[in-house]
């Protein structure tokens, strides 16, 4: 594998998956779709979703670097481009198996990640999602994610609303256990986006900062701010993932929550998310 990993970090339905098919057109970029499992090798018992350098042993380290130059030579390309969610908890951790990566952080307005995640609570995981995760994972991991993996495929039978899905930042099951839907929503984007800026100071402070983004700066200006970023990338002949930006950008996605999550709704949610919001330089 040659070049650096571009590794896309961002927050459940904070527009990763777009911008993964972005990266996707570019013909030398081999682009790996949520790897969970490669991540989390030698780590899956932990409480939540965080992991440091503290986890990021040697024999870490080369499993998921040697899983990847596999994926890459397989696809006949030269560099990976990859996204996982659950990353955001993961920032100081991705960054010591690969002190080369270019990490693109992605940043979208809470009021949207709560609409939308809200609607894949209704509409639940696909089957085809849950048996590939289930083939991804190794047998011996299986009783790490048994539980959750449980009450997702329960509530798929019964056609029962989902009460989570996505990032598992710390606090996230004691949520479950005493908060509303949409509150333990509120508190997960919050812990989870906190986290991952928290991590990028961090690094910033080491001088190995993330480039970081808003995706409605990128809805508004597609071919300048797909430029900047490809150039942090280092992403020679960049064209193509530049003009499918642009003809995919879809600026009037930024401002459905607006019609969608009524004055009730935002008044709850409001004292958890507020002051993220602010950091991130959004207003109520």
């Amino acid at each position: 594998m040659s070049g650096a990993p571009i590794i896309l970090i961002g927050t459940h339905r904070s527009g990763t998956t777009w911008l993964g098919e972005v990266l996707s057109q570019h013909p030398r970029l081999a682009y790996s779709v949520e790897p969970r499992h490669v991540w989390t090798w030698g780590n899956s018992y932990t409480p939540d979703d965080v992991l440091t350098e503290a986890h990021a042993t040697e024999r870490v380290r080369a499993h998921i670097r040697n899983t990847f130059a596999r994926f890459v030579k397989a696809e006949g390309k030269d560099r990976l481009a990859e996204k996982t969610p659950s990353n955001c908890l993961r920032l100081r951790f991705i960054r010591a198996v690969y002190p080369e990566a270019r990490i693109l952080l992605v940043i979208r307005d809470g009021r949207s990640v709560l609409r939308s995640t809200d609607e894949i609570l209704a509409r639940g995981v696909p089957w085809e999602r849950i048996l590939t995760r289930a083939r991804q994972t190794p047998i011996i991991e299986w009783p790490a994610y048994g539980r959750q993996a449980f009450g997702t495929i329960w509530r798929k039978v019964t056609r029962t609303k989902l009460n989570y899905w996505g990032p598992r930042p710390p606090g996230w099951r004691e949520w479950l256990g005493s908060d509303s839907t949409d509150l333990v929503m509120a508190k997960q984007w919050a812990g989870t986006i906190g986290r991952a800026i928290d991590d990028a100071d961090y690094l910033d402070s080491l001088g190995q900062g993330v480039f970081r983004f808003r995706y409605e700066d990128l809805m508004q200006r597609p071919r300048a701010m797909m430029t900047e970023i490809c150039d942090y990338a280092q992403l020679a002949d960049p064209e193509p993932v530049i003009a499918f930006t642009e003809k995919t950008a879809d600026p009037t996605r930024s401002e459905k929550w607006r019609t969608a999550l009524d004055d009730d709704l935002l008044a709850m949610v409001r004292p958890h998310m507020e002051q993220t919001l602010t950091r991130l330089g959004y207003t109520w």
